[in-house]
């Protein structure tokens, strides 16, 4: 019977951490559709195998750099870049005698990747800064009633019609019904840290920025940018009243401008504070362990969760992070869990 239970809690662990380094591969993955024409479809595929290479690592880049990290990236030459890819796989593929088409799928070596950035110096922004939710609140006066979810609010609209073009992913607040009864406007304007701990690990967001705007008289807006880690900033933004939806369009790329740099300048000052902990965690069922597991890998800090040992109902871990202690302290609290340092190791636990 105790064999039967330590091969399933083997084969259980086995499972969850190869979910977990699939997730991690994830983010390195890029689908590519390639289509050229050349002397022969030999020459078209090796050709358009290429283009790929260097379209994928470019794509990875803008998510893990700025813009201009992405450009040195880009001035690498061919054999270079080949360096960084780590599989290939033809989803879907067409030849002719000329040409060659092809739906691809690239998975690029994210150690490798990361460890030329680091010896480069090319700013590498932190996992998941990538991904910040936006709550997109209005009033034309400060003493009206703030708007969210209401098909009336412009300042939404704009962001929900907006492209994402940006090394850091804006993701304005999806409309639906678990986000409307988790956080209400009133909420969202005070900062309500629980509903926005809720929604915002729904899709592993790094945090989450209330933009409260209202109308500057004729000439414009105020947006009055508050974060869940902290930030606060005051943005202004130009233009008319009477345009509309133009001003409303243009306040969101000023907006995202403005807070690109602030969340860019962040990850990149704390991208070289890489830390590494030994950590020890009780449970007494495999489902506590389970949760914990995800709790961890839905830490955006966290680069690595690594199992050391697993045994009488212990995990001893690794964990790598990036940042600093009390930052990694506070998104673990946001999920109900808290760190005690031990002497030369911490103890996890669930509130």
């Amino acid at each position: 019977m105790l064999n039967k239970f330590l091969l399933f809690a083997f084969i259980f662990i086995s499972v969850l951490l190869n979910s977990s380094a699939y997730a991690m591969d994830e983010r390195f993955s890029v689908d590519i559709n390639v289509d050229v024409t050349d002397a022969n479809a030999s020459a078209a595929r090796e050709k358009a195998m290429s283009e790929a290479n260097r379209a994928a690592v470019l794509a990875v880049a803008k998510r893990i750099s700025t813009a201009d990290g992405v450009t040195r990236i880009n001035n690498l030459n061919e054999n270079q870049l080949i360096n960084f890819i780590k599989e290939v796989s033809v989803i879907e593929e067409k030849t002719s005698p000329v040409r060659y088409i092809a739906h691809l799928r690239i998975v690029l070596n994210e150690e490798m990747l990361k460890q030329y950035m680091k010896e480069r110096d090319i700013p590498l922004l932190l996992t998941g800064n990538g991904k910040i939710l936006v709550l997109p609140i209005f009033r034309e006066f400060s003493s009206d009633k703030p708007l969210l979810w209401e098909n009336s609010n412009p300042w939404k609209q704009a962001w929900d019609n907006a492209a994402n073009t940006s090394a850091v992913t804006f993701v304005s607040i999806p409309a639906n019904t678990f986000n409307s009864s988790a956080i209400t406007a009133e909420q969202a304007l005070a900062l309500d840290g629980e509903a926005l701990s809720k929604i915002m690990h729904t899709d592993n967001f790094s945090d989450a920025y209330v933009l409260d705007a209202i109308y500057d008289g004729i000439d414009g807006l105020i947006v009055r940018a508050s974060s869940y880690n902290g930030d606060n900033q005051t943005i202004r933004v130009s233009g008319s009243r009477s345009s509309g939806a133009e001003l409303f369009a243009n306040a969101v790329e000023t907006v995202k401008k403005q807070l690109e740099d602030y969340v860019s300048a962040q990850s990149i000052s704390e991208n070289s504070l890489e830390n590494s902990i030994v950590v020890l965690y009780n449970f007494n069922r495999l489902s506590e362990w389970a949760a914990a597991e995800q709790a961890l890998s839905n830490t955006p800090i966290i680069n690595d969760v690594n199992v050391q040992a697993f045994a009488n109902n212990k995990a001893q871990l690794k964990l790598t992070y990036v940042g600093s202690e009390d930052k990694l302290i506070k998104f673990l609290n946001s999920q109900a869990y808290t760190l005690h340092k031990r002497g030369d190791y911490y103890l996890l636990e669930k509130y």
